[in-house]
C-alpha cells in the first residue's frame, strides 16, 4: 500500500505559505531522496538544446509516477533535473524507471543523468532535516516545497568524490524505455511581455530553518513591493504570450521520449494529427473531447511552478528593465547584509515543459525555466557566492 504522507500534509493555497514554517512537516524518517540531473549541462545550452535538457527533468518526475503508478509523492522541478521524495518500497520500480530515462537521456538526446537515493534519516544524522510543505495550485494539482537543509545535502552526497558511490545509481542498463505517458512539449517558447524574464536562485542565510524563513519573508515582501504587490503578475504565463504553431517544434522530442510500447513512426504520426487538432482548437478557441481551449489556457496560468522552493528558492520572473535592476540592487544589498547568496540569469524567453493526466477534470501541471540556461545559468552565480563563503 502506498503512502498518503504528502496527501495528509496540509495545504496552502498562496505563494507566500512558503515562508510559513508552520506548513513544513518531517518527511517519513525512512522514506528516501531522489535526486536525478544532468551532468554538465553547460554543452546543451551552449549548443541550444536547453528545452531538451527541461524535458528530461520533467521526464523524471513523469517516469517516478508512472512507474508507481501514483501521483501524490512531493517532487519539485529543478530545471536540468529534480528532487522528488519516495517510500522504502517504491524504490525497486522507480530505480528501473530511471535506469531506463537515462539511457534514454543519453541515447536520444545526448544528455547524462545522474541518479542518486538518500535515504531521509541520513541527512537527519548529518545534522539536517527535510521538511515538506504542500503549496496546492488549483483543486487537485499539488506541488512540494522542501526545507530544513536535508534536499540540499542529499544533492551534495551523491556529487560529492567521497560519498557519491554510496548513494548514487551504478551505470547499467535496462530492456526497454520508461512510461513517460503525459509529458509533453508543445508549446513555443514564452517570450517576455514586460522586457527580460529574469531567473533568479536565492539561498537565505541564518542558523536554523526558522531564521532562514525570517529571511526568505523579508525578500519574498520587498521583492513583491518592487513588482507591483502580486508575484503571479510577474509570470511568464500570459495569454498573450501562449502561442502554439504547427508542427510544434518540441514534437520529435516529445515522441522519442513518449514512444515506450509504440512504433515510433506510428506514435510520431498521431501526435501529429493530435496537436493539429489541438493547434485548430486554440486557434479558434474551441472545445472538443475535454479540451476547452480557452479555459486551458486559463488553468497553465495557474498550474505553473515559475516559483519553487527546494531549500532555495527558484523563481523565473517577467519583468521590466527597471524592475531587473531594482531586484538587482535588493539581492546585492541582502547578499551584502549576509541575508542570502543568489544567482540570477536574464534572458527574454521561458521555456515550458508539460505533465497532462487529465483534461476533463483540470489534472495538469506546467514547469517553467529560463532559455538559454535559465535556472542553470543562474545556479553558476550562486556556487560562486556559496565556495567564497
Amino acid at each position: 500500500m502506498i503512502s498518503d504522507f504528502f496527501n495528509n500534509v496540509p495545504k496552502f493555497t498562496q505563494l507566500d505559505g512558503v515562508i510559513e514554517e508552520r506548513n513544513f512537516y518531517p518527511a517519513p524518517a525512512d522514506w528516501l531522496i531522489v535526486i536525478a540531473d544532468i551532468r554538465s549541462s553547460t554543452k546543451a545550452v551552449s549548443e541550444g538544446r536547453y528545452k531538451d535538457v527541461n524535458l528530461i527533468g520533467g521526464a523524471v518526475i513523469c517516469a517516478v509516477q508512472n512507474a508507481t503508478g501514483h501521483r501524490d509523492w512531493p517532487f519539485v522541478f529543478g530545471g536540468d533535473g529534480a528532487t522528488v521524495l519516495i517510500e522504502p518500497a517504491a524504490k525497486a520500480s522507480v530505480e528501473a524507471a530511471l535506469v531506463r530515462t537515462r539511457s534514454l537521456a543519453k541515447d536520444d538526446f545526448d544528455l547524462d543523468l545522474r541518479i542518486g537515493f538518500v535515504p531521509v534519516s541520513d541527512v537527519r544524522k548529518l545534522g539536517t532535516d527535510v521538511l515538506v510543505a504542500r503549496y496546492e495550485v488549483s483543486p487537485g494539482n499539488s506541488m512540494a516545497q522542501f526545507g530544513g537543509g536535508g534536499v540540499e545535502l542529499a544533492d551534495e552526497l551523491i556529487k560529492s568524490d567521497t560519498s557519491s558511490q554510496q548513494y548514487s545509481v551504478a551505470d547499467y542498463s535496462l530492456e526497454g524505455l520508461p512510461d513517460l505517458t503525459g509529458l509533453s512539449c508543445r508549446w513555443e517558447p514564452l517570450n517576455t511581455q514586460k522586457g527580460m524574464i529574469l531567473c533568479l536562485l536565492i539561498k537565505p542565510q541564518g542558523p536554523d530553518f526558522q531564521h532562514k524563513q525570517v529571511v526568505l519573508s523579508r525578500f519574498l515582501s520587498k521583492l513583491s513591493t518592487l513588482l507591483g504587490d502580486d508575484l503571479s503578475q510577474a509570470s511568464p504565463i500570459t495569454k498573450k504570450g501562449l502561442r502554439l504553431s504547427w508542427p510544434p517544434k518540441g514534437l520529435v522530442a516529445e515522441a522519442k521520449a513518449t514512444r515506450a510500447g509504440r512504433f515510433y513512426v506510428l506514435h510520431l504520426v498521431q501526435l501529429y494529427i493530435k496537436s493539429f487538432i489541438q493547434w485548430i482548437l486554440e486557434r479558434y478557441k474551441l472545445r472538443f473531447a475535454g479540451y476547452d481551449a480557452p479555459v486551458y489556457k486559463e488553468e497553465m496560468r495557474t498550474n505553473s511552478d515559475y516559483c519553487k522552493f527546494d531549500d532555495v528558492l527558484r523563481m523565473v520572473l517577467d519583468c521590466t528593465v527597471d524592475q531587473v535592476a531594482q531586484v538587482r540592487s535588493l539581492l546585492d544589498q541582502m547578499h551584502k547584509a549576509g541575508d542570502i547568496d543568489f544567482g540570477c540569469y536574464e534572458t527574454e524567453r521561458a521555456l515550458m515543459t508539460c505533465l497532462l493526466f487529465d483534461l476533463k477534470s483540470s489534472q495538469h501541471l506546467h514547469f517553467i525555466d529560463g532559455d538559454d540556461g535559465g535556472l542553470y545559468s543562474a545556479s553558476i552565480g550562486l556556487k560562486q557566492q556559496l565556495s567564497s563563503r
